[in-house]
């Protein structure tokens, strides 16, 4: 359901960098070139495309030598392939050159061109998660077209400011930008548009808000535009999420009918990739139904569907509908392998969309839990040093009083015998008093660890659970724990996630501290 959704809002957020108006500006632009040059560029980009590499330094250079091959259009070859690499999901280089466009548009006072240019960073840095510095372009674009009366593009920076907030976690003001952008497109009888800003409010109504009968207003006030056009793509999704709202309400029926008119419009637009995620709604109501046989039928086309298609998250998704028929049905074998199958995806997920960070461009989370564990990595080390170097200076210390007391026994061999033997037990004594200290150490260290167990016994985690924190702890990865503790993986990381869920922590770091090992 969340993907249909955000799709409407990603696709709006696409339609402020990829407006038909501005592809045909570009292409007119770049029709300005004689024949061989317009040949020459296609030809450039398309060998940048089939030699695409993760190495940015080669890509900006070769994306700059391409731009120094024509001696016009300097601002629009950077625009056109800004847009090359947004396609290429590499926001990085796509900002660098949408900035390097924005800055000659600028410099030859193009202001509607440089506010395009802001709005397309705003998105670029939205898309990177920098959502405070997003705000701060689209704030700056929409004062631009606000100074040259250009309402339809505030309507668009209005929506995709309200996108931002509601990531953020901020409804009231996403609601807020969103019904300004409304006000705007509804003045300019943009019916289309209205439609999917109507779409956008009932989200936050629904999804935030939990105001299931507003939302549902919103959403047909949406689908009564779609309406008129039985061929209009969002017609499915609109219906689809319409149903989701009276499956949340109880009204099965109503949510049933509205389900199969979304699929039945599938089949008639030719669409079956976009039935997976009703078809996963469809199995939550079978669900609700007890007809989990059903459930589980309809769930495994939605799989498959999904699969096809390259859609992992829907997939996801439906592997959960389907954990909760077996569970239902109490057949623990299946649901045990499903749940194998959904951790095995979450990690592919997870791992993906690492892949695609670009250069030092990391996911923020991802970037705090590094520098978290650099922390603690220098920490440890800063310990064992103090450690290392308090074991020196006792082993020095104890050599130089060897020495002093070797060169003491050569001065003083003279002397009785009792000196000598009083010597010798104060030799003794310093070492006993050294095993002491260091078995007072061990004491500490054993009282510590076992503050740190109480400690962890009102979390209420198991044996194994606990051996788990223990060893993440102490740094060990996965894979290491899996081998100390003779277990699988899968074991450990099923022992993380439920360790994570008894602390109420999202993070190693967090359970950490939350139980002292820090301290």
């Amino acid at each position: 359901m969340h993907i249909l959704k955000y799709f409407l809002l990603f696709f709006v957020v696409v339609l402020s960098i990829f407006s038909c108006d501005k592809k045909n500006n570009l292409n007119n632009s770049l029709n300005q070139f004689s024949k061989s040059d317009s040949l020459l560029f296609e030809k450039k980009i398309d060998s940048l495309r089939k030699n695409y590499t993760t190495n940015n330094d080669s890509l900006i250079s070769y994306s700059e030598n391409i731009i120094s091959l024509f001696n016009s259009n300097k601002a629009v070859l950077n625009e056109k392939i800004a847009y090359f690499h947004f396609n290429q999901s590499n926001y990085f280089l796509a900002e660098y050159f949408f900035t390097e466009a924005s800055n000659i548009y600028l410099s030859d006072s193009l202001l509607e061109n440089y506010a395009d240019q802001l709005g397309n960073i705003g998105v670029t840095e939205e898309l990177l998660g920098n959502y405070k510095n997003s705000i701060e372009y689209y704030l700056k674009a929409l004062n631009i077209f606000d100074s040259l009366n250009l309402e339809l593009k505030n309507s668009k920076i209005y929506n995709n400011i309200g996108i931002v907030y509601q990531q953020l976690n901020e409804p009231n003001t996403a609601l807020n930008y969103f019904r300004k952008s409304l006000i705007i497109t509804e003045k300019l009888d943009k019916h289309e548009i209205s439609a999917n800003r109507y779409n956008n409010i009932a989200t936050i109504f629904e999804e935030h808000l939990n105001n299931l009968d507003s939302a549902i207003f919103y959403y047909n006030k949406s689908l009564k535009i779609y309406k008129t056009d039985s061929s209009n793509i969002n017609l499915p999704t609109i219906l689809n999420n319409i149903g989701y709202v009276y499956l949340k309400k109880g009204n099965l029926t109503q949510a049933d009918s509205l389900f199969n008119s979304a699929l039945n419009l599938c089949v008639s637009q030719n669409r079956k990739s976009n039935t997976a995620s009703i078809l996963r709604n469809k199995a939550n109501l079978e669900i609700l139904y007890k007809n989990y046989d059903n459930a589980i039928k309809i769930t495994k086309e939605a799989i498959t569907i999904s699969q096809t298609n390259l859609n992992t998250e829907i997939e996801l998704e439906c592997l959960k509908v389907l954990l909760s028929a077996y569970d239902k049905q109490n057949d623990f074998k299946n649901a045990n392998n499903i749940l194998k199958n959904y951790y095995e995806l979450k990690d592919n997920i997870s791992g993906e969309k690492q892949k695609t960070e670009v250069n030092r461009l990391n996911i923020q989370y991802e970037v705090k839990e590094k520098e978290q564990k650099i922390k603690i990595l220098e920490l440890k080390n800063n310990i064992q040093h103090k450690k290392l170097w308090q074991l020196w200076l006792s082993i020095s210390i104890l050599t130089v009083l060897l020495v002093g007391l070797f060169i003491f026994y050569k001065l003083q061999k003279k002397n009785s015998e009792l000196e000598l033997q009083q010597m010798r037990t104060d030799i003794q004594d310093y070492i006993i008093q050294i095993e002491e200290i260091n078995n007072k150490k061990l004491e500490t260290n054993k009282k510590t660890e076992e503050t740190i167990f109480q400690q962890i016994k009102k979390f209420e985690l198991s044996e194994r659970e606990e051996e788990v924190l223990v060893l993440i702890s102490k740094g060990f990865k996965n894979i290491e724990i899996a081998d100390k503790l003779f277990i699988s993986l899968n074991t450990v990381k099923t022992h993380t996630k439920n360790i994570f869920s008894k602390l109420d922590v999202r993070n190693r770091i967090e359970a950490i501290r939350k139980t002292q090992f820090l301290q």
